[in-house]
């Protein structure tokens, strides 16, 4: 780091530890001023290296900057939603808590309204100017961290272009496409062209793996305009399995399921079953992430002439372009909120406002400049402390040590984070071909509703959601006729899905209001 912006870097953190000494967050009153307490999840790659998020290397660099002493607080893997529900019982909160607010019973709104979150719309205005900004020239995020009465609940995790918001998509195997002479596959009858050549002359043994369920299902059922999912269209909140074009969708794969294209148990989830199933031939094409599918598996590829290609979401027409996908702009699971447990709230919002400003984006995107990256040209590039550590792990695992921009967090996220994480030509292609879609502008946003509202769609859209699952297995493996079609629409309105849409449909106009 060149002495000038050192000293910025330098003169900005004193500054900021300066302000931020002027008071403490809650804890009793033996609690030091420059004391938080941070609750957030700690993920499997972090975990891998450290037990407390507070080791890492980025932790230790937020203190040494701020002056602030963070004591973190993690839920056991997998129990972060049942300890998140007993913390909300306590008037003894933590500090900061990083979590899915929109889970939070009758939503984030109703947190605030039960003195469990403070409102933030005045704390960004202070001390958040890029934030404020941010969320101003970009008033749809703004709408996703707000409530339906214009609160803001939380500091979000903001994913700042279309690209990052999409990472996942379908994948075959590219070397058997240029074997047989196939191009990749555009719409659904080039795609059973594909499967077919996959199963007659590479001896696939179902050239469909279909082990990522629903990802899988829904790529496929998204191609006839119904995707396994609720979405917006023309203003319009709609259940994708209750639109007309999903029955053509089911005959599809059926008449897939009979000939022996997509896997004989469609329901199942094992990520260990697809690396399996890809890596000794059984199956051609799957459903994977940029990362940790695509990438994990070209880095596991026997040396014969392997390779994978990241296709386009399929279309029925030549020519169309795909209407959904697996995006989002706002990461849920990081909305990081200040409780009212705090003490102090103007120095906790300071705190998190660290990660909006300059030098807290490079830190939460790129790490520590000399460690885990070196500037080159103006680009903030990992070094092999990243890309290639000399004690052997995983570059998501010493992303996880060094940046948030991995795993998400109260800034917002720098694209040329997943350039270099998904650095391979293949992983490249693939984010630019999943990206080529109108996937965002469908999303359903997060809609929020009274406690008692909330309560009674819970159990409907359950009902339903499970029905649905269960239905669709045995529609696609022939368990259940398809004469039976019109009685799976019967059971949808017996089980309220009438009741689930009109309720979302309101959500949505508050929503639009915000």
């Amino acid at each position: 780091m060149g002495s000038k912006k050192r000293n910025a870097v330098r003169a900005g953190a004193a500054a900021l530890a300066a302000v931020l000494g002027l008071g403490g967050c809650g804890g009793g009153p033996d609690k030091k001023a420059d004391n938080f307490t941070y609750w957030m999840e700690l993920t499997g790659a972090a975990s891998a290296i450290v037990s407390n998020y507070g080791d890492t290397p980025l932790a230790k660099e937020l203190q040494k900057r701020t002056g602030i002493t963070v004591e973190y607080q993690h839920p056991a893997q997998g129990q972060a939603a049942e300890k998140f529900n007993i913390m909300m019982s306590s008037t003894n909160l933590p500090d900061i808590v990083e979590y899915n607010w929109t889970k939070y019973p009758g939503g984030p709104g109703k947190a605030i309204q039960d003195g469990k979150i403070v409102r933030l719309n005045d704390y960004v205005d202070k001390y958040a100017p890029k934030l404020k900004a941010y969320l101003e020239e970009n008033p749809d995020v703004a709408k996703l961290c707000m409530t339906d009465d214009g609160d803001i609940f939380a500091f979000p995790f903001i994913r700042s272009t279309k690209k990052l918001c999409i990472s996942q998509g379908l994948v075959v195997r590219k070397d058997w496409l240029e074997e047989l002479g196939i191009a990749e596959p555009e719409t659904i009858d080039e795609w059973e062209a594909m499967l077919t050549a996959f199963k007659e002359k590479k001896n696939a043994e179902y050239p469909l793996d279909m082990n990522t369920w629903p990802f899988t299902v829904g790529a496929f059922s998204g191609a006839y305009g119904t995707p396994m999912a609720y979405y917006v269209e023309n203003d319009t909140v709609k259940y994708g399995p209750y639109e007309p074009g999903f029955k053509d969708f089911l005959l599809k794969m059926n008449d897939w399921y009979e000939k022996g294209l997509i896997t004989p148990d469609v329901s199942s989830v094992a990520g260990n079953i697809i690396d399996s199933d890809l890596m000794t031939g059984k199956a051609g094409a799957v459903f994977g992430a940029l990362g940790g599918g695509l990438g994990k598996w070209l880095a596991a590829a026997p040396k014969d002439g392997f390779d994978l290609a990241g296709v386009k979401y399929p279309v029925l027409n030549k020519g169309d372009k795909p209407k959904f996908n697996a995006s989002q702009l706002i990461t849920p699971g990081t909305f990081t909120a200040i409780t009212t447990s705090c003490k102090d709230p103007d120095a906790a919002a300071k705190f998190l406002s660290y990660g909006y400003s300059d030098e807290g984006a490079m830190l939460f995107n790129f790490g520590i400049e000399g460690e885990s990256y070196t500037m080159e040209d103006g680009y903030p590039k990992y070094t092999d402390t990243i890309t290639n550590n000399s004690e052997g792990f995983a570059m998501s695992n010493m992303l996880a040590q060094y940046v948030q921009s991995y795993m998400g967090g109260a800034f917002i996220q720098d694209e040329r984070y997943m350039e270099q994480y998904a650095s391979l030509p293949q992983q490249q292609d693939a984010w630019a071909k999943w990206s080529e879609d109108d996937g965002l502008v469908r999303t359903e946003p997060y809609l929020y509703y009274s406690n008692e509202k909330s309560t009674e769609l819970v159990k409907k859209t359950t009902a339903v959601d499970t029905y649905v699952n269960e239905a669709v297995c045995k529609f696609i493996m022939g368990l259940e006729p398809m004469e039976k079609y019109d009685s799976f629409i019967s059971e949808l309105k017996n089980r309220g899905i009438d009741d689930v849409l009109s309720a979302k449909q309101e959500a949505y106009e508050r929503y639009l209001n915000r």
